[in-house]
């Protein structure tokens, strides 16, 4: 490029014979050339700014996981003793009760539990901890997704909270199958931190 803008001014000012046509064309390759400077000079200034944004960011991100952790413990207490092992709270039994999901846990047992026995756990706690999630799972089953949101609408809780109550409620004899005693899970359950 600098070398036809050179080309057009030496040969057309030697010349002394510069149209406005080329004129107008030298003067728009300018301001294109100024603008491509510029304009990429912004761009890298607004990827630094983001790049620094991110950097801002990072350390609350790894904070996510364990505000996680701390918000699912006050979710669970509301329905669970916050002992362990966990049971059933007076408002977690009036749940279990009212939105009748011992309907849905009775008729997936099976299924519940083996899924839970193919995992070849290996203490009580790891038993509690994934009957909770293969559970939690049910809001993904097609057959249960109405059932669990009329039982939402007809509680006023939340469909997870739900699932909770359902999987402390059967927690005692899936461990007894698994032949673990439900005692044991004080000793595998983690510190809290």
């Amino acid at each position: 490029m600098l070398e036809f803008i050179n080309n057009i001014l030496i040969n057309n000012i030697l010349i002394s014979d510069v149209s406005t046509g080329d004129w107008i064309a030298i003067a728009a390759l300018f301001l294109t050339f100024l603008t491509v400077v510029f304009g990429g000079g912004r761009l890298f200034e607004r990827l630094n700014n983001i790049k620094d944004s991110i950097n801002e960011i990072k350390p609350d991100v790894k904070t996510i996981p364990v505000i996680s952790e701390k918000v699912n413990i006050l979710w669970a207490d509301k329905f669970t003793t916050s002992a362990s092992p966990i049971t059933l709270n007076e408002r977690g039994a009036k749940l279990l009760k009212d939105s009748g999901i011992e309907v849905l846990t009775d008729k997936y047992y099976k299924q519940i539990f083996d899924q839970i026995k193919e995992k070849n756990l290996q203490n009580a706690y790891q038993a509690q901890e994934m009957l909770i999630e293969v559970v939690r799972d049910f809001k993904n089953i097609t057959d249960c997704k109405n059932k669990l949101e009329e039982a939402a609408f007809k509680t006023g809780v939340d469909i997870d909270s739900i699932l909770l109550v359902a999987a402390v409620n059967i927690r005692d004899k899936i461990v007894k199958e698994l032949n673990f005693d439900i005692n044991d899970i004080d000793k595998f359950t983690p510190p809290k931190k």
